[in-house]
């Protein structure tokens, strides 16, 4: 059996602060958030620990480096949901917050939790992915130029403010079709898209941020699984007689919601073999809000199954 040594990580922009738990107490030190750095906590882990078992929490991009980083060196590593922390500090009663605290709490979490191994995305994944962030990026801004060329008032202002927009406009398609010729380039990834447009109310967009973002299906055991990390489990508050509402838990990751919720939403309309479900739901009183909801999980539940056996929607089992 392998004695692991827990290491916890608190990651920020420009370093990272780690903890190494030891039988007489922990070990700490900071380093710079760079590829020097890296290095530099690679050979004082080889230095330290026999068999590592680093643990950070999600923090996006700084947090995605690192990991890939380690995974990279040989290294074991989790990667797991800030409020599984967060919650975690609440039951060790830990009043104090800081860097170095934090590293030691996550530390003290993988090694009673022992959370899922981190695995890298691919390549081609994290490039599409940040085509989309680019593109909503200057979607923000052309939305943010548009209203302030309906503020303008001079004459050579607003002349600027439609050049600029018409260059992003033109950006924007030329994104567009970049990140279509590389999905179509990869026939797995291509594949992919057919079996979700398959689903009556997934669009092809919508289709393209979904697995921009949707991890490794192989990490999850079950539907149930995926449904808690994207945050569309259902969130009951029943004490005694008292019962509130049941709403999405969204303790899970918050773009893969927000790329869910149009599709769910025309699912909830036009998709026929969901409309037996939809009409349950508003027999037994659910707020439209809490059906599209209801949809969403439904749907992660569908493909779920449909990625994991490769097949198409079909709308006798769903």
């Amino acid at each position: 059996m392998i004695v692991y040594q827990f290491i916890g990580i608190d990651v920020s922009k420009e370093k990272f602060d780690v903890c190494l738990l030891k039988e007489d107490g922990s070990l700490q030190k900071t380093f710079n958030h760079v590829k020097s750095g890296f290095n530099e906590f690679v050979k004082w882990i080889n230095t330290n620990c026999g068999h590592p078992w680093v643990c950070m929490e999600a923090t996006g991009h700084y947090s995605e480096i690192l990991a890939d980083f380690l995974v990279s060196q040989g290294v074991q590593v989790s990667v797991v949901n800030p409020v599984q922390i967060k919650y975690f500090s609440k039951v060790k009663l830990s009043r104090n917050k800081n860097d170095r605290i934090d590293g030691k709490i996550i530390a003290e979490y993988c090694q009673v939790m022992r959370p899922r191994l981190f695995k890298p995305r691919a390549t081609e994944q994290k490039y599409i992915r940040e085509l989309i962030q680019l593109e909503d990026t200057l979607k923000q801004q052309r939305t943010q130029l548009k209203l302030q060329l309906s503020c303008a008032q001079s004459a050579e202002v607003k002349k600027e403010f439609s050049y600029t927009i018409e260059l992003l406009d033109k950006r924007l398609k030329e994104i567009e079709l970049t990140i279509k010729f590389t999905i179509e380039s990869i026939p797995q990834w291509s594949h992919f898209i057919d079996l979700l447009i398959s689903i009556k109310g997934f669009g092809v967009l919508s289709a393209y941020r979904f697995l921009a973002y949707l991890p490794d299906i192989t990490l999850f055991k079950n539907a149930k699984q995926l449904a808690a990390f994207i945050g569309v489990s259902p969130k009951q508050k029943e004490s005694g007689k008292y019962v509130g509402k049941t709403t999405l838990s969204k303790l899970g990751n918050p773009r893969i919601r927000n790329i869910l919720y149009m599709p769910a939403l025309n699912a909830k309309r036009f998709n026929e073999a969901l409309k037996p479900f939809v009409i349950r739901l508003e027999k037994n009183g659910l707020a439209p809000k809490a059906i599209v909801g209801a949809v969403m999980r439904k749907l992660v539940h569908i493909i779920f199954g449909m990625l994991k056996n490769d097949t198409y929607f079909d709308p006798n089992l769903a």
